[in-house]
């Protein structure tokens, strides 16, 4: 899909989450469309498998190369202990975290993955 160049021109030099906000919010592309412009990883991207260790919960991890070299981010949710339901709330944790996010919609883990990454017209 080409870009016309005043879309660029208006997210170039915006952090992930803002570009993608003006993407969605202001200019009304889908979720998927944004991500494939700015060349991130949303919710949608994460393949959750059951966790390794707790009975009836999901676990999902992924990499980016980010603001600060390699960053992570873990989601998990559903069985006992874990503060999301594996279906719609989830647990997240990061590297840039103190503690786990509780509760976490579908677009708040995708915000908190888009503060991991940098979109391609970032500097």
């Amino acid at each position: 899909m080409e870009i016309p160049k005043s879309i660029i021109t208006n997210i170039n030099n915006k952090n992930a989450m803002d570009a993608y906000e003006e993407l969605t919010e202001v200019m009304g592309f889908s979720e998927k469309e944004a991500a494939n412009i700015l060349g991130v990883k949303i919710f949608d991207d994460l393949n959750f498998e059951p966790h390794g260790v707790i009975p009836n919960a999901v676990a999902s991890s992924m990499y980016f190369d980010g603001n600060v070299g390699e960053e992570w981010i873990s989601i998990v949710g559903g069985g006992a202990g874990l503060y999301g339901d594996g279906v719609d709330t989830f647990e997240v944790w990061s590297h840039i975290l103190p503690d786990p996010l509780s509760y976490l919609n579908k677009k708040e883990v995708t915000q908190e993955m888009l503060k991991l990454q940098k979109s391609k017209y970032e500097l």
